[in-house]
């Protein structure tokens, strides 16, 4: 797991100090190396520049043979690539009968070598991992930037007027180049942020940066570039009635268990996030079936009673055999608050971002790869909009599974108001944390006279028109898997654990599990009595006793309301005054931090996220970005 940055240009005008520089603000997510390649080409008329850089965090093949960038044997195709390739050993071998030259144990040697066996479509379709890596060919003066299939590791990049092209696995590289205007800000990323909590799609804040898309690669040649698709998977079954339960159980379970076995190659230790919910506990015992007591696992607790999964997190452990270590997370921790919410280096909603980064501090000390049980949710639908849904606007018998949901819905909503919008509409108004009118506090009359909700639903409703005839939760789950999951969940946990040097790999993600998925019938993720992740709590049931299982769904959920009744809350409320953006009310402070009782917790955390942003921008300007890197 890595840090990458690199450039293209027929325009000399990124020095190898400046790549150098922008290498070293990504410190964190490679501290064990670094290195850098520039490529230039002046003939007669003719000019091409080019650099990659790699800082390394070693896992597989310690020694300096793994050093990146990388080359193949005559030194024509080299890559600087962030990620893990699982299945490397078998296409190595595959590799090497055809008679590439290994000079390293690497995976990332693989990815070189099987470029120029098979191209970089049938190479991506090969590989199954977690990665995003540019890759330059110097006979064919291409370079080609590929991101894996749902998006774990992130890509971001910049394409200038010229044609000049500049990447990097975080945004703080790119301004730290001067490629970015940190105060050109995009105001529909904006909106999208405040009814959502985070930006989706190729957008982000900052108007000139644009994120590779999951699944998709893009080349780069003569100035241009051009992007391609080259996986998708689209939710949709049919019922097999003649298939029992167990037998669906017996799939996954072997699925899982080789995807787990993949995961656990490493010449380091690896660990196992755990919360005591369904996905986590599932992935910890089948790693200890693998594995044996020698697995650790790590959790994450805190004061607040209602708001703490540690004791279940222990009482699995307990139950598996296996080592957990504990951390208690609390609000006389906010120093570090700060830290996690800028080091995202844009505007990113999502409050359990604090306990990630903790059990992730926690776990780096014990190991260096952690698996964890993200993918649960998106892919055997346990989230709680998924019933809300059904309870509206599924069949019949759908409804009845979750009667009762339908009129707490018509509470929480403007529902006359959904009557009358597209099916799109009404189902992203179910994943968001604000109402519409809720912006018109929030931000300026100039603001809301630019740009509107409609904008900030784009991102969606491209996902709804590829799945507008299959049935309602395949809908909703195809969506989750192209926004919500990449752009919220698997920014979340790349973010908060390579701010701590720590990889983290994801079983459920296994592309064949999210395939299987993909396919299952209803039955088999919605339950007879409305169980949710129907077919995971079965599985489990097989490593864990039923009355551990049967519980209410708790979630990673950070008690920031009740840590806002006293003195964060106050500091936030009189920034947000005090802020004096043109894109923001003022006085949102009040409708944000109610006097006398407590807030929406979603809500409270965008405000301190904004401010913070916002201050940081304010203080220290466009020339001044050292604080982007957050190791300074």
């Amino acid at each position: 797991m890595c840090g990458i940055v690199g450039f293209v240009s027929r325009v000399n005008r990124i020095s190898e100090e400046t790549l150098a520089a922008m290498r070293d603000t990504l410190m964190h997510r490679g501290p064990d190396d670094a290195g850098i390649q520039m490529f230039n080409q002046e003939a007669g008329d003719s000019k091409l520049f080019a650099g990659l850089a790699h800082r390394r965090l070693s896992i597989i093949d310690l020694s300096s043979a793994g050093k990146q960038p990388m080359a193949n044997e005559d030194g024509k195709v080299w890559i600087t690539y962030n990620g893990e390739c699982y299945n490397f050993q078998s296409l190595r071998q595959k590799l090497a009968q055809r008679g590439h030259i290994f000079r390293s144990a690497t995976d990332t040697e693989v990815v070189v070598h099987g470029y120029e066996e098979w191209g970089i479509e049938e190479l991506l379709n090969k590989l199954n991992g977690m990665l995003a890596f540019a890759l330059w060919d110097d006979n064919q003066e291409k370079l080609f930037l590929a991101r894996d299939r749902v998006g774990k590791k992130p890509l971001y990049y910049v394409i200038e007027d010229d044609g000049t092209l500049v990447f990097a696995s975080e945004i703080k590289a790119l301004i730290r180049g001067g490629f970015v205007d940190p105060g050109d800000i995009e105001e529909a990323a904006l909106v999208q942020f405040w009814l959502y909590g985070y930006t989706t799609g190729e957008q982000t804040v900052f108007r000139k940066v644009r994120r590779l898309l999951p699944g998709h690669y893009a080349v780069w040649q003569k100035g241009k570039l051009a992007t391609h698709n080259y996986w998708d998977c689209i939710f949709d079954f049919k019922e097999d009635r003649g298939r029992a339960v167990d037998d669906y159980c017996d799939e996954l379970e072997d699925l899982l268990l080789d995807a787990i076995r993949l995961r656990m190659i490493a010449d380091v230790p690896v660990g196992v996030f755990l919360s005591g919910g369904v996905d986590s506990s599932l992935i910890a015992a089948l790693a200890a079936r693998i594995t044996g007591s020698s697995l650790r696992s790590f959790s994450i607790g805190f004061s607040e009673n209602k708001f703490d999964e540690s004791f279940f997190a222990q009482s699995v452990a307990d139950h598996l055999g296996i080592e957990n270590k504990r951390l208690q997370v609390h609000e006389d921790l906010q120093d570090s608050f700060r830290s996690i919410a800028l080091h995202f280096d844009e505007l990113f909603g999502d409050s359990s971002a604090v306990p990630t980064y903790f059990v992730s501090k926690l776990a780096r000390k014990h190991a260096t790869v952690a698996l964890t049980g993200d993918g649960g949710d998106e892919l055997f639908a346990g989230y709680d909009s998924y019933a809300k849904a059904l309870s509206i606007w599924g069949s019949q018998k759908e409804r009845k599974l979750f009667k009762g949901r339908a009129s707490a819905l018509q509470k929480s909503i403007d529902w006359l108001q959904l009557r009358f919008v597209p099916q799109h509409e009404r189902l992203s108004a179910l994943e968001r944390i604000m109402p519409l009118v809720g912006l018109r506090k929030v931000f300026s009359e100039e603001v809301m006279g630019k740009t509107g909700h409609h904008e900030a639903l784009a991102g969606r409703e491209q996902w709804y028109s590829r799945v507008a005839e299959v049935d309602l939760l395949s809908q909703m789950q195809y969506v989750n898997l192209k926004t919500y999951l990449p752009d919220d969940i698997l920014v979340k946990v790349d973010r908060m654990s390579m701010f701590n040097a720590l990889e983290c790999r994801s079983p459920l993600l296994d592309y064949r599990v999210v395939e299987f998925a993909s396919r299952l019938p209803f039955s088999m993720k919605i339950g007879p009595q409305g169980e949710r992740k129907f077919l995971l709590r079965r599985l489990l049931g097989r490593y864990i006793p039923q009355k551990m299982i049967d519980r209410p769904k708790m979630g990673f959920i950070v008690p920031w309301s009740e840590w806002c009744q006293g003195p964060l809350g106050m500091d936030v409320k009189t920034k947000w005054q005090e802020m004096g953006s043109s894109f923001f009310n003022p006085k949102a402070a009040e409708y944000l931090f109610p006097a006398g009782k407590l807030g929406w917790p979603a809500r409270q955390w965008n405000a301190y996220c904004t401010v913070h942003f916002f201050s940081m921008l304010k203080e220290k300007g466009q020339h001044k970005l050292q604080e982007f890197d957050d190791r300074k």
